[in-house]
């Protein structure tokens, strides 16, 4: 698919600042926006970290105003939000939950596996695809 991206870009800081706010959020899962620019490679050129609003140990959610704090940071740097990031107690896989807002929210989805040590990265575009995770 055209303008579906294949890969993303992170830093190896980008990533250590995801892992150890997962951690810190411990039993919780957390969660964070991505900052960035692309559609076939996204490049990651920010992290936005947020609380997680339901501190719950298998769901997350957005409390409203950061949400519009990161779409209205995103403008003002003439960024996008390309990615929503957060943990999980289990593989770094979307859960059935993941995959009801992956439709609303068509951007990549990278997933940090507290139980693993492992990233993820993942996009339901026709289908849901694991997208590649580059690190520069």
């Amino acid at each position: 698919m055209q303008g579906t991206p294949s890969s993303v870009i992170l830093t190896q800081s980008q990533l250590a600042e995801l892992e150890k706010h997962a951690k810190k959020w411990l039993p919780n899962e957390s969660c964070a926006f991505l900052l960035g620019r692309g559609t076939e490679q996204v490049t990651v050129s920010e992290v936005m970290v947020v609380e997680n609003a339901e501190a719950d140990r298998v769901s997350f959610a957005v409390p409203a105003d950061e949400l519009l704090k990161a779409y209205k940071t995103a403008e003002e740097r003439q960024l996008q939000v390309t990615g929503i990031f957060h943990s999980h107690p289990a593989r770094p896989e979307p859960s059935s939950t993941d995959a009801r807002f992956m439709e609303i929210n068509p951007v990549v989805w990278v997933i940090y596996s507290t139980t693993e040590n492992q990233f993820a990265a993942w996009i339901l575009a026709d289908s849901m695809r694991q997208v590649e995770i580059v690190v520069r």
